[in-house]
């Protein structure tokens, strides 16, 4: 089974969902061009990354955003991965990624398990690991920080996931990011301890290889890491948009942190041969 992959790693517009949107369209249009059977933007790709002024762009699912892009979806002939939206159930928000396939119709979606420091002042965290029937097989979505524990992709890997997919809005430097956190519950002193005590290198480059290419040799998947571009606000986004796949680990990545496209062909009989060879998910099932 053959697929070819576009991983999205765009730059995003604080609280500008129309100027997102658009670019968003654009990049969907060179993709469907280059003949791509799936896209995938990055974590909060419409709205920027959730805050006090963000939440009142969360919707529900389906709503106006999904709308939209499951009528680019059926247009363009393409799957799309929504990134992430903010989606309000009842009075709690998410931080939730939609799948939709080249008829225009939602297949499914995941809400991020494992939220980040700044995210637990506003969000709920989801609490299931769906995969997704494609007609390229089962297809599962996790989100920025969900690289970090491995028995998120695990699971979907033996509910029998091909492809996940990590939508991302990952920073330079997050490596600080849970100091905020400490000086809020412990004081501004423990947490300039803490930080005095951070290496100097890009130590979240070195976290984001690592682990992306873990999870698709551990796991006998492709795993294909989405970040954003550029900057956002006064932080640097990490890029590293990257495509891991089982024997190999990363065989396409973009190293900078610029707006570009990565585009792929795949053959998933690899993840089938891998299963071959090393029996991991037959072991994990026991």
């Amino acid at each position: 089974m053959k697929v070819k992959i576009c991983a999205a790693q765009m730059g995003i517009v604080p609280l500008n969902v129309k100027e997102n949107t658009k670019k968003a369209e654009l990049l969907i249009e060179t993709a469907a061009k280059e003949g791509c059977d799936i896209i995938c933007f990055p974590e909060y790709f419409l709205t920027g990354a959730v805050a006090d002024e963000t939440l009142k762009y969360a919707q529900g699912i389906p709503g106006a955003y999904t709308e939209k892009f499951c009528k680019l979806a059926k247009e363009q002939g393409l799957h799309i991965i929504m990134g992430t939206i903010i989606e309000k159930i009842d009075e709690n928000y998410y931080n939730t990624s939609v799948l939709i396939d080249d008829s225009g119709r939602i297949v499914g979606k995941y809400s991020k398990s494992r939220l980040w420091f700044s995210e637990k002042k506003y969000l709920k965290e989801g609490n299931k690991t769906p995969v997704f029937e494609t007609k390229f097989g089962r297809v599962g979505i996790t989100i920025c920080w969900d690289l970090a524990f491995p028995e998120i992709i695990k699971e979907m890997a033996l509910k029998g996931a091909k492809i996940v997919f990590c939508p991302s809005h990952w920073y330079y430097e997050d490596k600080y990011g849970a100091f905020l956190y400490y000086e809020d519950q412990y004081g501004a002193s423990t947490a300039e301890t803490l930080r005095k005590k951070v290496p100097e290198h890009n130590t979240d480059a070195i976290f984001v290889d690592a682990c992306a290419s873990a999870r698709a040799i551990e796991n006998e998947l492709v795993h294909i890491f989405v970040n954003a571009a550029d900057r956002y606000r006064n932080f640097s986004l990490l890029g590293r948009t990257q495509i891991n796949v089982p024997f190999y680990g990363r065989i396409a990545s973009i190293e900078s942190n610029e707006e570009k496209l990565l585009i792929r062909d795949l053959d998933l009989d690899l993840v089938d041969l891998a299963e071959e060879v090393y029996r991991i998910r037959e072991e994990g099932k026991r």
